[in-house]
C-alpha cells in the first residue's frame, strides 16, 4: 500500500510563538506615542472659529406663601436700558409684584406670537423673557406706553428689543445681541417689582 508523505511522517506538535518582554514593551510604547500624538493635533480652523456658548442664568422670582391671597395682576409699565462697564442692562418695570418668568434663547430670530412674523432685529443671538403678566389692563388700555420695537445703538452688545407677545396673560420681551456675549443673567428686584437682564461681555 502506498503511503502519502503526510501519512508516513508523524505529526509534530506546533510551538506557540513567544513574544518577548522587550517586544511587548515596544508595542505598548508605540501605542502610547500614537495616542499622545492624536491628543496634540492642532485645532482645526472650523473648531477655532466656533463661538463660545452664551451662559444663561435665571434667578427665580420670590413666591408668595400658600396662606397669602392670590397676587393681583401685574402689568408692564416701562422698559429701560443702560450701558455699564462690561455689561448692557435691560430693566422691565411692573405695576405690582414680580411675575413668574423664564428665559429662552438661541440663534433663531424672534417671532411675534400672534402673527408668527419675524421681529426685525439683527444679531448673533436672540433671547426672549417670558412672563405671566400683561402690557394692557382689563379694559384693553395699554399699561406700557412705549414703542413695541426699539433699536439700541447706544448699547455695546444689545442691538434692540421688542414686545413679542401680549396675549391672555402671557407677556414676552425679546432682544438681540451681537457676538461676544459671555453671559445673560436675569434676576428680580422688588419695591418696585422689576426684572433685570444683564448682558455681560
Amino acid at each position: 500500500m502506498h503511503l502519502s508523505p503526510t501519512d508516513s511522517e508523524p505529526s509534530q506538535p506546533r510551538r506557540r510563538t513567544r513574544v518577548s518582554r522587550t517586544t511587548r514593551s515596544a508595542v505598548a510604547t508605540a501605542a502610547a506615542g500614537a495616542f499622545i500624538a492624536l491628543a496634540l493635533l492642532p485645532v482645526t480652523a472650523a473648531q477655532a472659529a466656533a463661538p463660545a456658548a452664551v451662559t444663561r442664568t435665571v434667578a427665580a422670582a420670590p413666591t408668595a406663601e400658600c396662606a397669602e391671597p392670590a397676587a393681583a395682576p401685574t402689568y408692564l409699565t416701562n422698559i429701560r436700558t443702560g450701558r455699564h462697564a462690561g455689561f448692557d442692562r435691560i430693566v422691565l418695570d411692573f405695576s405690582g409684584n414680580v411675575p413668574a418668568y423664564g428665559s429662552i434663547g438661541g440663534p433663531d430670530q424672534l417671532q411675534y406670537c400672534g402673527s408668527g412674523q419675524t421681529v426685525p432685529l439683527t444679531g448673533a443671538e436672540y433671547t426672549e423673557i417670558t412672563t405671566n403678566a400683561a402690557a394692557h389692563d382689563e379694559n384693553g388700555d395699554p399699561t406700557y406706553p412705549g414703542p413695541r420695537l426699539v433699536y439700541t445703538p447706544h448699547l455695546a452688545k444689545v442691538t434692540g428689543f421688542a414686545v413679542t407677545c401680549d396675549f391672555e396673560g402671557h407677556l414676552n420681551v425679546g432682544f438681540a445681541t451681537k457676538a461676544g456675549v459671555t453671559e445673560i443673567h436675569t434676576f428680580p428686584l422688588t419695591n418696585p417689582g422689576r426684572i433685570v437682564i444683564d448682558v455681560r461681555y
